[in-house]
């Protein structure tokens, strides 16, 4: 997915796990009622894909960014299919223009209501700038064109295929960097009866290769409001953005059932990041891992019929230099996640359940030493997260989606990771609901038949906020701020095309 357009990082370890504002990528053609700014964003329902297919949108998406069971398969075919044509599905016949490469584009615009806008002064610890750089009052307005984005999706050569994104924010520094990627060369053998499919992944950002929508680069919320306040702490590895790790490994899908991938990544240097859209700043505060890190990903999805159901595990752990600062060692931070998604699918319904849940350990050797430069940025020499994710999709008729959400993240409280907050937890919860209307599932107009659009509206409630349900910034605002006031209200828009 994107650019990262933080709310605000604390001059502490914290701002490493803080949460991320993410976003998704199919795009959007400007709503008239709808036109703020998104925090990052992700994009795998590419016309680009449907060329090559001959299949409409709803063939791999229950509505985009959900995958079936046929999308998760080709991705995991390196984004290569041979079913298009001049007669394809997807109506390529009765297209005005036919691109010989496959490349697609999105438009995105929303519009944000806080339930209560920022009013601590400036310079205090609750203070929380907006993607414009002044404070967000209770409505937020961007430019239309909040953010833009242009993909490549599909073959290379041979049976080397990529997804490769690059984005211009009109948020915060109006920059163009490259985002979401994910190259990948594939093949297939038989030994007996048993069927294996293997690829080689080479990606930017660790889960973007992963084809199910429980882990983090690819999970619901798809899209969220950068003027929307987020909670400050999130697990490692629902942190990293395209920028920050790069990576490549292998995997095996056996018997079209049970999926295992081995991978590692690093930290490219500030030069390469900077040559890439991210500004220093950022190359800063963000993660940076001392050598290599592993990743794995082990999952089983039985389909039967109707019914698809997977259960698997994934993981990393990454020996991280704090804030970039070199000569008191690294923090080593574990994470281990759990999930499970069940899909029904038939052509009038599809009902998705999803279900994540991620266990970390943060062991702070560098940034609870008191003789860092700059002084300590953990108070705690160990901290823990769990961050746990629930949510469940419907959609009716490829036209209709309907999606909510728990959220919850809990942890160690520690006075100078989490000193933002009165009650130094990391503690947040809430709930997401989301409504939208996708008039193009099933197939564009004529003359651009691979055309899709996503309008709809979420609303984020909040049943506690960093630490506090009553007093989040400890008296700093008057009256005191409540986990309620962070409730955002987003209409949105985005179009492919």
């Amino acid at each position: 997915m994107i650019s990262t357009v933080g709310i605000a990082r604390a001059p502490s370890a914290g701002a490493r796990f803080k949460a991320l504002l993410r976003s998704v990528a199919p795009s959007a053609v400007m709503l008239s009622l709808a036109f703020s700014c998104v925090h990052t964003q992700r994009a795998e329902a590419l016309p680009a894909f449907a060329r090559q297919t001959g299949q409409t949108c709803s063939t791999c998406h229950t509505a985009f960014l959900q995958l079936t069971p046929f999308g998760r398969r080709f991705k995991l075919n390196g984004y290569i299919s041979r079913g298009g044509g001049p007669d394809g599905a997807s109506g390529t016949r009765d297209a005005l223009i036919d691109p010989p490469l496959p490349l697609a584009f999105m438009w995105q615009s929303t519009f944000t209501h806080l339930n209560r806008g920022y009013d601590a002064p400036a310079g205090t610890l609750y203070s929380v700038p907006s993607p414009n750089g002044g404070y967000p009052n209770e409505n937020n307005f961007a430019d239309a064109a909040q953010q833009m984005s242009i993909y490549y999706g599909g073959q290379i050569y041979g049976n080397l295929g990529a997804f490769v994104q690059f984005s211009y924010s009109n948020t915060v520094g109006r920059n163009f960097q490259m985002d979401n990627s994910d190259v990948r060369y594939t093949d297939q053998f038989t030994i007996g009866d048993v069927d294996v499919l293997w690829g080689i992944t080479a990606n930017n950002r660790p889960t973007m290769q992963d084809v199910w929508n429980t882990t983090p680069v690819w999970a619901y919320p798809f899209l969220t409001s950068g003027f929307a306040p987020g909670p400050q702490a999130a697990t490692m590895i629902e942190s990293w953005q395209p920028l920050e790790a790069w990576g490549a490994g292998g995997y095996v899908f056996v018997n079209n059932t049970f999926y295992a991938e081995l991978s590692a990544y690093g930290s490219p240097s500030p030069t390469l990041q900077t040559t890439m859209g991210e500004s220093p700043v950022q190359n800063q505060l963000g993660y940076t891992i001392s050598g290599l890190a592993p990743y794995w990903r082990l999952a089983a999805e039985p389909v039967w019929g109707e019914h698809a159901l997977m259960v698997g595990t994934y993981g990393m752990t990454a020996d991280i230099l704090p804030n970039r600062i070199y000569g008191f060692g690294t923090d080593k931070v574990t994470d281990i996640g759990f999930d499970s998604q069940y899909q029904w699918l038939t052509d009038l319904h599809a009902v998705t359940f999803r279900a994540n849940y991620i266990w970390e350990k943060q062991i702070l050797d560098a940034s609870s030493n008191p003789n860092l430069t700059g002084g300590p940025l953990a108070a705690n020499p160990v901290d823990y997260l769990r961050s746990m994710q629930l949510s469940a999709e419907y959609v009716y008729n490829h036209m209709y989606a309907f999606e909510v959400q728990y959220f919850q993240i809990t942890g160690s409280p520690d006075a100078i990771t989490y000193q933002n907050n009165f009650t130094t937890s990391p503690n947040s919860a809430g709930w997401v609901f989301d409504v939208s209307y996708l008039p193009f599932m099933r197939g564009g107009p004529k003359f651009w038949p691979w055309l899709n659009t996503r309008i709809g509206a979420s609303y984020t409630l909040y049943t506690r906020f960093d630490g506090s349900t009553n007093n989040v910034d400890g008296s700093l605002s008057n009256p005191l701020r409540k986990a309620s006031d962070n409730n955002t209200l987003m209409l949105y828009s985005w179009t492919m095309w």
